[in-house]
């Protein structure tokens, strides 16, 4: 076994072997040296100053103090907030291992300690009555009622497992000509919910609005046919907030308090709730009711890729109003 002490920390880190500090890294984990790793990851960081480019082995070594780690050293990795290329924010991976109170003493007051409230908040952990000044996000500090709480992604040391939602039976349905489209707060919010994928990876989405009925809405997206499944609003919540808080094929993940917010941003616009004079967050029983007015739903085609995809049709039956979203990420 590799000796975590710090005169072999020292003698990785003078001879640039990024390889021997990811195996140090595991090390140090299997026998809770923690200070070390700790070391490892703020030392690391500055090897530029020594020609060696060293950031993997710290970006690695602050993701497992952020998921192996005791909460004050879990919290520390999340203050310091220097990853480069990391599989899930630090805030996420923290937050998936710790609750709430086991976090809270360690975080000062700001954005950093809030956005990992809300990363607990997301889980189903109820903050209400916590004081989050600086808060970036502004929501809920619980679930509301209707709101369905998200498992997250199973985050691993090396990568993590984040499979979209599942749906029930798709039927075939054949659309009319194509009708006027048009765009709103509520297509740029659908198109919000995959910014990552368009801006950071491989992605590509087009959303549209339209005066009529859903299936006149996917027409608008040049379709002719296409295979449907309508769903529950909390089916379509799930695979909003799954999609705004994933990475796609290579963008960094926001993260599920990002995912949330994204998720509520996009209802309030479908239901009419984000207007300039209505305040943040909308009331939740009230966004709950005006969702379950809308009709939802998700599509795909015969000639669907594997991949990223985020493809829904609302219709809100009364004002006569639909929208449609077709997004995709690929790998390659």
């Amino acid at each position: 076994m590799t000796d975590p002490s710090k005169q072999h920390l020292d003698d990785l880190l003078n001879s640039g072997d990024l390889d021997g500090l990811l195996r140090l890294i595991d090390d140090t984990c299997d026998q809770a040296q923690w200070e070390v790793l700790e070391s490892l990851a703020q030392r690391a960081r500055t090897a530029t100053e020594r020609g060696h480019q060293l950031w993997p082995a710290a970006d690695h070594a602050e993701h497992r103090l952020a998921k192996q780690g005791p909460a004050e050293f879990a919290a520390r990795a999340v203050l310091r907030d220097q990853q480069r290329f990391g599989i899930a924010s630090l805030a996420e991976v923290a937050a998936s291992e710790n609750f709430w109170t086991e976090l809270d003493s360690h975080l000062p007051a700001g954005p950093v300690r809030a956005l990992v409230a809300h990363e607990c908040i997301a889980r189903g952990q109820d903050l209400s009555g916590v004081d989050l000044p600086g808060d970036p996000l502004g929501l809920t500090l619980t679930l509301a009622s209707w709101e369905p709480a998200t498992e997250g992604p199973t985050i691993k040391a090396y990568d993590l497992d984040d499979p979209a939602p599942s749906f029930g039976a798709f039927e075939t349905v054949a659309l009319p000509g194509s009708g006027t489209a048009s765009s709103d707060s509520a297509t740029e919010a659908l198109r919000d919910l995959v910014r990552t994928w368009t801006d950071h990876s491989n992605g590509t989405s087009k959303a549209v609005a339209v005066a009529g009925t859903a299936a006149e809405a996917l027409a608008a997206l040049d379709l002719d046919q296409v295979q449907l499944s309508w769903l529950t609003a909390a089916q379509a919540w799930r695979a909003m907030s799954w999609a705004a808080a994933s990475g796609g094929a290579h963008g960094r993940r926001p993260g599920c308090a990002r995912g949330r917010f994204d998720t509520w941003w996009c209802a309030a616009a479908l239901t009419g709730l984000n207007e300039d004079e209505d305040p943040w967050p909308p009331e939740p029983e009230e966004l709950g009711t005006a969702l379950e007015e809308l009709r939802w739903g998700t599509w795909k085609t015969a000639q669907q890729t594997a991949g990223w995809q985020l493809n829904l049709v609302i219709e809100d039956p009364s004002h006569g109003l639909a929208w449609a979203l077709a997004a995709h990420d690929l790998r390659d």
